[in-house]
């Protein structure tokens, strides 16, 4: 793990364990939900099938897998991995409650060293994981992607727009913690460089602020 990974590590240790307020219990609720408002947009959108294998980078409560792994009836494990030890727990515990143990896998690691052989998944998605990480994290980790899909696999991602508004920006930085926020164009020139190809822009609906969010679909 580098620099910017294990200070987004101990910003979400502190949000999860509680320590931030009202603001941890706010932040919980959002992880605990996001799966129902993401995952049918991700299933139009990047075309998931049940036979599909998939890997989220940064799957924090697994709220996500679960959801995408049931409306789709997967045939597949699925595969999740997170920074957050405390995260991860809870997500343990939402796997076991809807019994998918034998169906949903999570494990500690970095966007930057993913511990899965070449070629393994047919989907990665990254959801509200790429504001944490500096240019030169956000290219390897975009290459650790790249050696896990297989030849066709698709990367999904989504996160938070930067605002024509400067006070908005402050405060997204402010709340997330987040080194970087990056545009659609600024995207496409990171996914060029990892050798991705097609980029696709598609709509994610956030019920709560901001609601402006960036969705990429891309083939390897």
């Amino acid at each position: 793990m580098n620099e910017d990974e294990r200070f987004a590590q101990a910003f979400y240790e502190d949000l999860e364990g509680g320590r931030l307020g009202l603001f941890s219990l706010v932040a919980r609720t959002v992880f605990d939900v996001s799966g129902y408002f993401y995952a049918g947009n991700l299933l139009r959108s990047a075309g998931l099938r049940p036979r599909d294998r998939v890997l989220e980078v940064g799957c924090g409560a697994a709220s996500i897998l679960i959801r995408a792994h049931g409306l789709r009836d997967s045939t597949r494990r699925y595969y999740g991995v997170d920074v957050c030890l405390t995260m991860l727990e809870r997500a343990r515990e939402n796997i076991k409650r809807r019994d998918l143990s034998g169906w949903v896998s999570i494990a500690a690691a970095p966007a930057s060293c993913l511990p899965f052989k070449d070629r393994s998944f047919d989907m990665v998605l990254l959801a509200y994981v790429i504001k944490h990480l500096s240019d030169e994290t956000f290219a390897s980790s975009l290459g650790e992607a790249y050696r896990v899909l297989l030849p066709g696999g698709h990367l999904v991602m989504w996160e938070f727009l930067p605002s024509p508004i400067p006070w908005i920006n402050n405060r997204l930085y402010s709340i997330t913690k987040a080194r970087r926020l990056r545009g659609y164009e600024e995207i496409v020139s990171f996914l060029a460089e990892a050798s991705f190809t097609n980029p696709e822009r598609f709509s994610i609906f956030a019920p709560w602020l901001p609601t402006r969010t960036l969705a990429v679909v891309a083939t390897k």
